[in-house]
């Protein structure tokens, strides 16, 4: 089973009711405000989707904002609330165009953040990779933000693999997504690997563990 492929063929079917259902910020999102203090602060959204974080956000704090997703009904949505953002349709998994995008260029921003992202990324090499990309167009004392997603075991469909799962979605339609539910150690792992300041961990929105860590 092509795992990546799923989870597109998901988006895709679900793209309207994902967006009608996505338009509030996370609560988590408001105890990440006091570590961006930085003026015009260059953000990075991986997996931006329509960019309710950028817009929550722009909201307060001055941002340039740059997002990356692969689902162009969700980008242009995204630019509907983000008019001057900067927004790329692209596979985190394929070779970012930070040569073609001056945008992506290597120490730029000071904040990359990836929510709801890496519970959709398979395998544990991916996931390490994708963040040792966004490490390196981190400016010095730039953050790295990205959250693990504990969900309720009642919404599993079936086990695929020690962690790995299927997941029913049942609003408005009903697809079949894949998640990886990360374990303690598995997350300890990532920040050993990155080798970036740890400077909080924390549960919010009742399931999301959120790790800020520092280049």
């Amino acid at each position: 089973m092509d795992l990546l492929k799923l989870n597109k063929k998901f988006y895709l079917k679900t793209q309207k009711y994902f967006n009608t259902s996505r338009q509030s910020p996370w609560p988590g999102w408001k105890k990440l405000l006091p570590h961006l203090q930085v003026r015009n602060l260059q953000v990075l959204d991986l997996g931006c989707g329509n960019g309710r974080f950028g817009k929550f956000l722009a909201e307060h704090r001055q941002i340039d904002y740059t997002g990356i997703d692969n689902n162009q009904y969700l980008l242009d949505r995204c630019g509907e609330v983000l008019p001057h953002a900067t927004l790329i349709n692209q596979d985190l998994l394929k070779p970012w165009p930070i040569k073609e995008k001056p945008a992506c260029r290597q120490g730029r921003f000071d904040l990359i953040v990836l929510f709801a992202v890496l519970h959709h990324i398979p395998t544990a090499a991916d996931r390490l990779k994708i963040l040792q990309r966004a490490k390196k167009l981190l400016k010095s004392n730039g953050l790295l933000i990205f959250t693990t997603w504990q969900f309720d075991r009642s919404k599993i469909v079936k086990k695929i693999a020690r962690n790995d799962y299927l997941l029913y979605w049942k609003k408005g339609i009903t697809a079949l997504r894949y998640c990886h539910r990360f374990t303690k150690k598995e997350v300890q792992g990532l920040i050993k690997a990155l080798k970036l300041k740890l400077l909080a961990d924390f549960i919010a929105d009742t399931s999301n563990r959120y790790l800020i860590l520092q280049k």
